[in-house]
């Protein structure tokens, strides 16, 4: 309904308009005096009714701008970007594949928000990395493929590393970007974020100035005035109308919202503005002073008609009648208004009450269609990405998937878990899709879908893996798992009938043998992919009936990574369990070859390497693991390898857990002796004493709910309550100095803490202690 007029009573009292007109003739001194307080009020709406406009669009960039901050926060602190940062090396192996990896987030970012044209990272050793492009030797790249605001690369490189800066917005420019030119706002976040004289580069985040437009399009008509962004020291950010309404302000208006006349060039223009208190900036709307006068010419026009018609006094009567019965139209009206939040309307006569109830419940229907549709659209989106992570290894706990899985709704419960891969065939694999090839594999998987659902019995997971491929994530409950092949062999041929009747294609499945937890289905999927490569068109390819072919040691990357991350978090039982797993898959599962023992070997040895280097330890446990990890390469049988890599890790897991532990009873002592000695500053905060001490809040909170029991507030609150009652018992000491001396910024703040902790006021209790009484204290 925003952006709607409030209809008038063309059909319910415009009729009988003549009567009510008469009687405003017969007191047309009162009328005069009416009119001139109404035309004056409904100036001062129309008039707030552009700045809550203004306002609107203001709240609506300021939620974007917030998306795009979170944006950059993420990037800034991205684990890739963090080593290459650390890197002392030229960008090169791991380096080199971390920059890709850190361009196609960059590409995800893009996608995900209409707002941003480009995300660029830049280091200062000259390494950039955008979603298209990643290079080493930026002075070399910048100029041919990209040009920000006409700078050279010198003047480019000193804007972005000359200071740190954190969420800096730069005004908008041109960019050149492969040979188009843009208008875009720039966003920059130094890195790593914190490291206010270390800092290696820069997040910057190019904002599509037209975009930015059509957020503030909705604040005035580009046609009739202009809209301008102007952050706190003055400088014009972006705007957008009429060119000769669009100046740099002499000064940025004192209060947060109003408006001002002025007269510039002999036209009579009027400033409305609102200042964001997210980021400081005013939004400033200029247009001409007709503006206003056009919108009330509806109120002038119905006085001097009223006027003109006060003189049929005889239909006094049909006037109130004319009033009993628009009167309850009227309300709904203002109801709807009130309820959409229009807090200023200018009645339109063209339109119908009828007419306008009609069209206002239409398209409250409609949005709410819109809005379930959208809303299915998001959750459908939210769980494929969930389904992506967990086949990719991307989850590290179980109590994590579990987390997401509840929270996306995911019905994913069993004792068992299978992968199975489908593929839809029938085209050549190098063959080029076409529109109706398209077409035809996406009605394929609605099949694929719909019979699966009807014909397996079980909780599933259904990922589109590509145009042609399928993946079934299926959970088995007890007994479910002894007629799990039948039951899927039997939809298998329901599916691949269906299939060459509709659309003559054909279907090949790959299944994965079964898992006992949700955070290890990674392997089944793994398996289900390779055992569907050996599938034939219309077949179905167990991986349990492959195994015994296969000769090569199982260790995935993946694996790896997980393992690194949880010796480091000191997680025993889960390096227990990856170990475990890594034992069935090379030992029970497959027969290794030596010389695949010995590759196994190398890269255990390479894992244990990293983790000596990254864990703290003297120097005799230094040298003895480092033997430990020699005679690795020693052994001849993968189950004598995997039985020291065992011992190995599970002694680098605990030397890690007793590094962090350490470090909890390090930093516990300093905050609290901190706060021993600064509980009396009133500005004493949580955020200032991790500031402090150069470490997260976060990890204080933390620290404090683990280690003692309590919060950082309450343990704040128990040191100043301490000494407000050793302080009133000198009773020399006026209350209001206690106030100051135990860290409050006034006393009516100490009363209300004092008494929530004890239950009486300082006053109260200064009187029973002086008199042998107790003041009831907090449990």
């Amino acid at each position: 309904m925003n952006g709607k007029a409030m209809p008038g009573m063309r059909g319910v009292f415009l009729q009988f308009i003549i009567h009510y007109l008469i009687l405003l003739a017969v007191t047309s001194c009162i009328g005069g005096y009416v009119y001139s307080r109404s035309f004056d009020k409904e100036k001062r709406d129309v008039i707030e009714s552009g700045i809550d406009r203004l306002e609107q669009s203001m709240a609506l960039l300021d939620v974007r701008l917030n998306e795009v901050r979170s944006v950059s926060t993420q990037i800034a602190l991205d684990a890739k970007l963090s080593r290459l940062i650390g890197s002392k090396l030229p960008y090169s192996g791991e380096d080199y594949y971390a920059m890709k990896e850190i361009s196609e987030r960059l590409a995800t970012y893009k996608l995900s928000n209409r707002l941003i044209r480009e995300v660029i990272v830049y280091l200062d050793e000259g390494t950039f990395i955008s979603s298209v492009h990643t290079t080493a030797s930026a002075e070399d790249f910048y100029g041919k493929v990209i040009s920000i605001g006409g700078l050279s690369y010198d003047d480019w490189r000193e804007q972005l590393l000359r200071d740190y800066q954190y969420a800096a917005y730069f005004p908008e420019s041109g960019l050149v970007l492969g040979g188009r030119e843009y208008r875009v706002v720039s966003y920059v976040q130094t890195v790593p974020i914190g490291a206010l004289n270390t800092y290696k580069g820069a997040v910057l985040v190019l904002l599509d100035a037209r975009e930015l437009s059509a957020l503030l399009a909705g604040a005035v008509d580009p046609g009739k005035g202009a809209v301008q962004v102007v952050a706190a020291d003055g400088t014009v950010v972006t705007g957008f109308g009429q060119e000769n309404l669009r100046s740099e302000p002499a000064a940025l208006p004192a209060s947060d919202r109003g408006y001002a006349e002025r007269v510039e060039g002999g036209a009579r223009l009027l400033d409305l503005h609102a200042r964001s208190s997210a980021n400081g900036w005013t939004y400033m709307a200029t247009m001409p002073r007709s503006v206003i006068s056009d919108q009330l010419a509806p109120v002038r026009n119905l006085y001097l008609s009223t006027m003109l018609v006060t003189l049929l006094v005889g239909l006094a009567i049909a006037i109130l009648l004319s009033y009993r019965s628009s009167r309850p139209v009227h309300r709904i009206m203002r109801k709807l208004v009130a309820g959409f939040g229009e807090q200023a309307t200018v009645p339109d006569r063209s339109v119908s009450a009828w007419r306008y109830l009609d069209g206002t419940i239409g398209d409250l229907l409609a949005n709410r269609e819109a809005l379930r549709r959208d809303l299915d659209r998001q959750a459908e989106i939210a769980r494929a990405t969930f389904l992506e992570r967990l086949l990719r290894g991307g989850f590290s706990k179980e109590s994590e998937v579990e987390t997401v899985r509840a929270h996306m709704g995911l019905d994913l419960a069993g004792e068992a878990f299978h992968v199975v891969a489908a593929e839809v065939r029938s085209f050549e694999p190098e063959q080029p899709l076409t529109a109706d090839m398209i077409r035809q594999l996406e009605l394929a998987r609605v099949l694929l879908q719909e019979i699966s659902e009807s014909e397996l019995p079980y909780s599933m997971g259904i990922y589109p893996l590509d145009e042609r491929r399928t993946v079934l994530l299926i959970g088995l409950t007890t007994g479910q798992p002894a007629t799990f092949r039948d039951r899927l062999e039997a939809a298998g041929a329901v599916i691949s009938a269906r299939l060459e009747e509709a659309l003559g294609l054909e279907l090949a499945l790959g299944v994965g043998n079964a898992c006992d937890r949700l955070i290890r289905i990674r392997n089944s999927f793994d398996e289900a992919l390779e055992a569907l490569e050996q599938a034939a068109d219309g077949e179905s390819i167990y991986y349990a009936d492959l195994r015994q072919k296969r000769q090569d040691f199982y260790y995935p990357t993946d694996m790896e990574m997980r393992l690194i991350h949880l010796v480091k978090a000191g997680d025993a039982a889960e390096v227990q369990a990856i170990l475990e797993e890594l034992r069935q898959r090379n030992t029970d599962i497959v027969r290794v070859s030596r010389k695949m023992t010995t590759q196994l070997a190398y890269l255990l040895k390479g894992t244990g390497a990293k983790l000596r280097k990254s864990i703290e330890m003297d120097k005799e446990t230094a040298a003895r693991l480092e033997c430990q990890l020699e005679t690795l390469v020693e052994h001849r049988s993968a189950a004598a390898l995997l039985d020291q890599g065992t011992a190995l890790f599970l002694e680098l897991t605990e030397l890690a857990r007793s590094r962090r532990s350490g470090q909890k009873d390090h930093w516990q002592e300093k905050i609290i002796t901190l706060m021993a000695a600064r509980y009396q500053e009133d500005d004493l905060s949580l955020t200032r004493v991790a500031e402090e001490l150069g470490i997260k809040e976060k990890y204080v909170s933390q620290l404090f709910k683990e280690q003692l029991g309590e919060s950082f507030t309450q343990h704040l609150e128990r040191l100043r309550m301490d000494e407000a009652r050793a302080l009133l018992g000198d009773p020399e000491v006026p209350v209001q100095d206690i106030s100051r001396l135990c860290g409050y910024a006034t006393p009516n703040t100490f009363y209300k803490a004092f008494k929530r902790y004890y239950g009486v006021s300082p006053t109260v209790y200064r009187q029973q202690s002086t008199t042998g009484g107790s003041a009831d204290q907090r449990q």
